[in-house]
């Protein structure tokens, strides 16, 4: 609900070089409470001890909003929060202690509230669109008619801005509050940073409180820590008026981080992250491709010379993946045809013919795996383009482990590349959670409700959590 408030109204346009897909994402968290819905209770799960608590006991599974939304750890990790009713996209808020958890021992923070955030020693919440804050003992009104907010990275401030356009920070310990910047449009959390963002037309002016980071901003591509990498466009304004112009001019944009109040020119284009290649903390070289109306035109920016050059008569390559660990990048080529080759001084040499018809490629250390277009077929390159699975589904990377699932008449299996783990058939729905994967089995439809057996898998076997648990809604992680 956040991301809602935060980014409404306001369409980022991502014109990149590769193609990514979201299952590429491993995480490093682990986590051991969980939730779910059995009989119309709303369940919480301990991994760690098998315990399983009531939270609500007539929760309804018809009701269609995510719990995910509302379901978190208090800062400290000594309380859940989470949704007692969910109706018409507001729900009562309420929470219980890690050390007494019941039902009966719950609390009620606020009902009928919209959207809330953790803080330090509380949370914010909006309810008929003002902003307060609670300390697990009382509501204290931050301000009315609020438009968008913020809560820092160390949970201490919270920044909200006003009807009147009006940003504002606020000390969450004493409630100091210090006017930051006017006709401000929106805010923004990226990492650690709040940025705070006027629009004109299509395109944004950023600001770091008062601090001026970039106008004509299309869009943040990317952003980790205190850095932002963000893609402007560097036409004339003029000609630039919406969404659609820009899939129009973009031959003139440019990729530029903002890092501790510098702001730093990476290169013309658009910098390649979508692939699961890229690190920019330690990759040597970054990748960047420009279109020229008709394909791409590739430089590659070295982050320790701050160097940038042009790949020459390859230009017109279209590059999927730079592994810079081996200095090895992967390309379709002028012919449609899929390459790969070692990037050394400033060339390609070593060009070898990977395959004609590829989707996508996947890395996982120093495995590089593809995907065939037609087939969906998974094969990997380390070893010689061996077949691993036909007919993938979806894929996930756990531990440096590559996991894949299959089609299996009408039904998944699950397996593992060059790992232990025994394959699991007759799998309805697969989900990855905390670096865990989860999945449903059995599925059948009780009063309009789908019902399934869910499992998770704990050291490569698979390990039954509960019978009948309603699939609509999965199985959700506290954060």
């Amino acid at each position: 609900m956040k991301k809602y408030i935060i980014t409404i109204g306001i369409i980022f346009v991502f014109i990149g070089v590769t193609i990514g897909f979201a299952s590429n994402i491993s995480t490093e968290k682990e986590n051991d409470y969980f939730v779910y819905v059995k009989d119309n209770a709303l369940t919480l799960w301990n991994q760690t001890d098998n315990q399983k608590y009531i939270l609500k006991s007539n929760f309804d599974p018809s009701q269609t909003l995510m719990l995910s939304m509302y379901t978190k750890f208090s800062f400290d990790k000594s309380k859940i929060i989470y949704a007692d009713n969910i109706e018409n996209n507001y729900v009562d808020l309420k929470y219980v202690d890690i050390t007494n958890i019941a039902e009966s021992a719950a609390k009620t923070i606020v009902e009928d509230v919209l959207i809330y955030d953790i803080t330090a020693n509380g949370l914010v919440y909006v309810k008929d669109m003002n902003l307060y804050y609670y300390d697990y003992v009382d509501s204290k009104l931050v301000t009315s008619s609020v438009g968008y907010y913020a809560v820092t990275s160390d949970k201490e401030s919270v920044y909200y801005v006003d009807e009147n356009k009006d940003a504002y920070q606020v000390n969450l310990d004493n409630f100091k509050t210090d006017k930051i910047n006017s006709n401000i449009d929106g805010i923004g959390v990226y990492s650690d940073l709040i940025l705070l963002y006027q629009k004109e037309d299509a395109l944004l002016t950023l600001y770091d409180d008062t601090t001026l980071v970039s106008d004509k901003v299309v869009s943040i591509l990317y952003s980790e820590g205190n850095s932002v990498y963000f893609i402007r466009y560097e036409g004339d304004l003029e000609e630039f008026k919406t969404e659609e112009d820009y899939l129009k001019l973009n031959t003139d944009v440019a990729t530029y981080r903002y890092q501790n109040g510098e702001v730093i020119k990476i290169g013309d284009g658009i910098l390649n992250l979508g692939n699961g290649f890229t690190d920019v903390n330690q990759d040597e070289y970054l990748v960047l491709g420009k279109y020229n109306g008709s394909n791409y035109d590739l430089s590659f920016y070295n982050q320790n010379t701050k160097e940038i050059f042009k790949l020459g008569t390859t230009d017109k390559y279209n590059i999927y993946g730079y592994d810079d660990h081996t200095k090895t990048v992967y390309y379709q080529g002028e012919d449609k045809l899929f390459y790969q080759a070692k990037l050394v001084d400033n060339h390609l040499t070593e060009h070898k013919l990977i395959g004609e018809d590829i989707a996508y490629f996947i890395k996982n250390n120093q495995d590089i795996y593809y995907v065939e277009n037609k087939t969906a077929n998974l094969y990997s390159i380390k070893d010689k383009n061996n077949l691993i699975v036909e007919d993938l589904e979806d894929w996930f990377i756990i531990d440096n482990v590559l996991y894949y699932l299959k089609n299996s008449d009408n039904k998944l299996t699950l397996n593992c590349y060059n790992c232990n783990m025994n394959e699991i058939t007759n799998i309805d729905s697969v989900t990855n959670i905390d670096n865990q994967i989860f999945y449903f089995k059995d599925n059948n439809l009780v009063n309009d409700t789908l019902l399934g057996n869910l499992y998770v898998i704990l050291d490569g076997k698979s390990v039954l959590i509960d019978n009948n648990v309603a699939v609509n809604y999965s199985i959700i992680s506290i954060e």
